[in-house]
């Protein structure tokens, strides 16, 4: 099976202040660490890295496997949907954001072993350790039970030809999910879950490149 891996690094930097798909980590950029990680798995043949129009012919990528760079759309969803018809030929696809350079293989190769099982997707999650509450206009609604909650990461994997008929379902119903596990359970596909980590977080703010400085110094 065709495994092809969508790395996102499309951002345009509004909440960050810049684009830190390109801030600097340990001497390199943010996005490099996820195509180091994809280049250490076998089964992943190709890469689609998914980047800002004005940046693609500058951007340098350090590859061993065949990388194609695409253009970004104006929001996540649209930058996906962009690579998906680029690739034309996979039978798995795994999409992941770069702002989270801590995945592991592990978790890339879970999530690719839970797809060839036979799940519609795979995606990698962890069970929330903190309590949730409902709050309206700052009043606590309720307390909801954390049992069966997960706080979702990325990588996540599908199948190459049912992910992008969920997308073109959701442009049609001009629909905008948070992720694409979201638009797959829409197209009434199955779902499950591989495990992910605490330090797997996505870098969204000024805060968070100190936390991944510091657990990228650690070696993690």
């Amino acid at each position: 099976m065709k495994v092809v891996a969508i790395l996102l690094a499309a951002g345009s930097g509004r909440r960050f202040g810049e684009k830190k798909q390109f801030v600097k980590l340990k001497g390199e950029p943010l996005f490099q660490y996820s195509l180091n990680t994809v280049n250490k798995i076998d089964s992943i043949t190709d890469i689609a890295l998914v980047l800002p129009e004005e940046d693609i012919e500058r951007v340098k990528v350090f590859s061993f496997k065949n990388v194609v760079k695409i253009s970004g759309g104006r929001e996540r969803q649209d930058s996906v949907y962009n690579a998906l018809k680029e690739i034309k030929e996979a039978d798995i696809v795994v999409i992941h954001d770069t702002a989270r350079p801590f995945a592991t293989e592990r978790m890339f190769l879970e999530g690719i072993e839970n797809v060839k099982k036979g799940w519609d997707g795979s995606i990698t999650a962890v069970k929330s350790r903190d309590t949730v509450k409902m709050i309206e206009r700052g009043i606590v609604k309720k307390t909801i039970s954390r049992e069966n909650l997960y706080i979702v990461q990325t990588p996540q994997v599908f199948i190459y030809e049912k992910l992008l008929h969920a997308h073109e379902k959701a442009r049609r119903e001009k629909i905008y999910g948070t992720d694409d596990s979201s638009l797959m359970e829409r197209a009434g596909y199955r779902i499950t879950v591989n495990r992910g980590s605490v330090l797997n977080f996505k870098i969204t703010t000024k805060e968070d490149i100190l936390l991944a400085n510091c657990v990228a110094e650690k070696g993690f």
